[in-house]
C-alpha cells in the first residue's frame, strides 16, 4: 500500500496585483488556513516520507507551514514540473518515486490536483469530480505495491477536507 496526500496551495493574493502568477504570495487567510491544515497533515499515519512541491511563492509558503509541524524530519523537494501541471504529469511524477517511500505529500495547483485526486479515486480523471478549494487536503490510500504501477482508479479516498471545516466560529 502507498499513501498520497494531495494539498492544494492556500489562498493567494489576486493575480492583477503581481507581474506574474508564479510570484503571488499567500493572503492572511491563506497563511492561517495553511497552518491549520499543516497541523492535520502532520498527524496522518503513516508519517510523510517525502514532500514534493511546486516552487511558486504560494506553494512554498504553504509548505513552510507543514515543515514547522514536521520538525525537520522531511526536506521539501521543489519541482518546477509541478507548477500548473496536468494530472497526467503529476501521475508520472508519482510513478517515478523511489520504492522505499510509503507516504508522499504533493503540494500543487488546480486543475491538476483536482484531476489527479479524481483520477486516482475513479477510472479516469474525467469520470468523477473531486473539488479541492484552496488549502484543501485529499489523503489517498493506493492499493499498489510499488509506485511504478500507480494508475487511475487504484486509490481509495481516506480524507477530503477543506480548510473551512477547521476554521473556528
Amino acid at each position: 500500500m502507498k499513501y498520497i496526500t494531495l494539498w492544494r496551495h492556500a489562498k493567494a493574493e489576486r493575480p492583477e496585483h503581481y507581474a506574474n502568477d508564479f510570484d503571488r504570495p499567500l493572503t492572511d487567510r491563506g497563511r492561517k488556513d495553511a497552518a491549520r491544515m499543516a497541523a492535520l497533515i502532520a498527524r496522518l499515519d503513516p508519517p510523510i516520507d517525502s514532500l514534493l512541491s511546486s516552487p511558486s511563492a504560494r506553494t512554498a509558503q504553504t509548505v513552510e507551514a507543514l515543515l514547522g509541524q514536521l520538525n525537520g524530519k522531511v526536506k521539501p523537494i521543489w519541482q518546477e514540473s509541478i507548477y500548473l501541471a496536468s494530472a497526467e504529469t503529476l501521475l508520472a511524477l508519482l510513478q517515478n518515486l523511489p520504492e522505499e517511500l510509503e507516504h508522499v505529500a504533493l503540494v500543487g495547483h488546480n486543475p491538476g490536483m483536482e484531476e489527479l485526486t479524481s483520477g486516482l479515486c475513479g477510472p479516469a480523471p474525467e469520470t468523477i469530480f473531486v473539488r479541492l478549494p484552496t488549502a484543501a487536503v485529499a489523503h489517498i490510500a493506493a492499493d499498489v505495491p510499488q509506485w511504478n504501477v500507480l494508475r487511475w482508479g487504484c486509490g481509495q479516498l481516506k480524507l477530503l477536507i477543506p480548510p473551512k471545516a477547521l476554521r473556528g466560529g
